[in-house]
């Protein structure tokens, strides 16, 4: 599809809703706590935000996402949110197999720390044929998160993950890439982010999450 003169962002990846619940206090196991007020919804997960961050600055440039959610309430949500921002939704599929993705989020009235309770739902059945780069003329695509995707997680004989096979195909058709990685604490996280480097233009990590990629301490308990 490309005329030589890209522009815009391609967004991918987790798609998904927040439910907050203000509650008194985080009770015990098999204790009870009370929520108070109305439950919010919200936008969640690394593309989401991207894009409805983007249209809130009125930027001026394409906005396309990409990725599938659930035939319900929280799918109809997000295609509806993504319309109204005018973000093109053409390559957002829908299925049955699963939920929308989405967290379930209690935040302590008083200290406001939160607890998270994620279903992965939709995200997990997400694969390479979803994304269709003849499709779009976007600048860069963007995908998010790494370590979130099980089928674009998953690991082939040859050492390569389904993302990395799908950055370098982006990387072919004419893309920048970036890439968000979320903060997971296990001995797979080098082997699903480090194939995918080659073909990354941005790695947007902290330093929890480069420590886990290089295996190199960021930090100690003594300080920085």
């Amino acid at each position: 599809m490309s005329d030589g003169k890209r522009a815009g962002i391609l967004a991918g990846g987790s798609w998904l809703i927040d439910h907050v619940k203000i509650i008194d206090q985080y009770p015990a196991l098999d204790g009870v706590c009370y929520i108070e007020g109305k439950q919010t919804r919200a936008n969640g997960g690394s593309p989401y935000n991207l894009l409805v961050d983007l249209s809130l600055l009125k930027a001026s440039f394409p906005l396309e996402a990409v990725g599938l959610v659930g035939n319900d309430a929280d799918g109809d949500f997000i295609l509806e949110d993504l319309r109204k921002r005018k973000i093109n939704i053409s390559q957002m599929y829908r299925t049955d197999e699963a939920p929308t993705s989405f967290t379930d989020v209690f935040s302590e009235k008083e200290s406001g720390r939160r607890t998270f309770f994620h279903q992965k739902g939709a995200n997990a059945l997400v694969d390479e044929s979803h994304f269709d780069f003849t499709k779009s003329n976007a600048k860069i695509f963007h995908l998010g998160y790494l370590l979130l995707l099980d089928r674009l997680d998953l690991i082939g004989d040859d050492g390569v993950t389904g993302s990395a096979r799908l950055l370098k195909r982006a990387s072919e058709a004419g893309f920048l890439t970036s890439v968000d990685v979320v903060s997971e604490d296990s001995s797979r996280v080098p082997e699903v982010v480090l194939p995918t480097l080659p073909y990354v233009d941005f790695l947007v990590i902290n330093e929890f999450e480069a420590g886990r990629i290089t295996g190199i301490a960021t930090h100690s308990e003594e300080g920085p």
